[in-house]
C-alpha cells in the first residue's frame, strides 16, 4: 500500500518524464546530501520507503524527532542522478512539510509546559487529506499527542449534534447505550453545558472557544462535580496559550 502511494506522489510530480535531466545530464553514479535545520526531524521513515522504491541508496545521520541545528546533514544519497533528480523535490517536500509540524508543535508544547508540565497538547483531524498518519506521527515527534485519529476511535459530541439533540444529558446517554466502550466527550460552547456535561457522566468536556479566565471558573465549578478531563480548544496560540 505505501508503494502505491509513493508510485502516484511520484507520477504527480514526474509526469511523463524528468525532460530536463533527461535532456542535459549523463545518467552516471552521484551523491547528494540533503541537510536542513534548526528544528525537529520527521519524515524520515517514509523518506526512506521511497528512497528505496527509487533506488537510491541513502545514509540517515539523524532519526525522527531529532532536535537538529543550522544546516545540519540529515541524509547522504547515493545512486543514479536521474533517479536520485527525479526523486528530490517529493523527498524535500514530505521532509520539510513533517518537520515543519514537529517542530511547530515542539514549540507549543514547550510554551505550554512552562506554566504546566502536566499540560497536554492534543493534534485534531483537522489534517491534509491521505497525510493523516503521517501529520500526527510528526505531532507525537514534536512532543504532542493525538485527539481521535478517525471518527470511529471515541465519541465527540459536537455543537452540530446538540443542534439535532434534545439535550446534553440525553446525547450522551445514547453514545454510552450505543457504544459503550468508547470515551465519551462533549464540546461546550457554554459554562451550563459543560455543568450538564460532567452531571452526565460524560469522560470528557472540551471548553470551546472559552477564554482563559471563563476557563479558570468553569474548571472550578466542574471539579466540584466529578474528576472529568478537561480539555481546551478554539483560539488557542503561542500568545495566549501560557493563560
Amino acid at each position: 500500500m505505501v508503494e502505491n502511494i509513493l508510485e502516484e506522489w511520484l507520477a504527480e510530480d514526474v509526469g511523463q518524464g524528468d525532460f530536463t535531466s533527461e535532456s542535459v545530464i549523463e545518467n552516471s553514479r552521484c551523491q547528494a546530501l540533503v541537510s536542513g535545520g534548526p528544528g525537529i526531524v520527521s519524515g524520515l521513515e517514509i523518506c526512506k520507503k521511497l528512497l528505496n522504491y527509487s533506488r537510491v541508496n541513502y545514509e540517515a545521520f539523524v532519526t525522527d524527532g531529532s532536535n537538529i541545528g543550522y544546516e545540519s546533514s540529515i541524509l547522504k544519497l547515493e545512486g543514479f542522478a536521474l533517479d536520485i533528480l527525479r526523486t528530490e523535490r517529493l523527498l524535500l517536500n514530505i521532509i520539510s512539510h513533517l518537520s515543519g509540524i514537529a517542530t511547530f508543535t515542539r514549540l507549543v508544547v514547550d510554551t505550554a509546559k512552562e506554566v504546566n508540565p502536566n499540560v497536554e497538547v492534543l493534534a485534531t483531524r483537522k489534517t491534509i487529506p491521505g497525510m493523516r498518519i503521517l501529520e500526527k506521527e510528526a505531532v507525537s515527534h514534536g512532543g504532542g499527542q493525538t485527539h481521535r485519529l478517525r471518527l470511529d476511535d471515541a465519541i465527540l459530541i459536537k455543537d452540530n449534534h446538540l443542534k439535532l439533540s434534545s439535550s446534553v444529558t440525553e446525547a450522551v446517554f445514547k453514545a454510552r447505550k450505543k457504544h459503550p466502550e468508547l470515551l465519551v466527550e462533549v464540546e461546550a460552547d457554554t459554562v451550563e453545558q459543560a455543568l450538564e456535561a460532567a452531571n452526565a457522566q460524560a469522560d470528557r468536556v472540551m471548553l470551546d472557544n472559552f477564554t482563559p479566565k471563563q476557563v479558570e471558573t468553569t474548571v472550578k465549578k466542574l471539579k466540584q462535580i466529578s474528576n472529568i478531563e478537561i480539555e481546551v480548544s478554539g483560539g488557542i496560540n503561542l500568545d495566549n496559550i501560557k493563560d
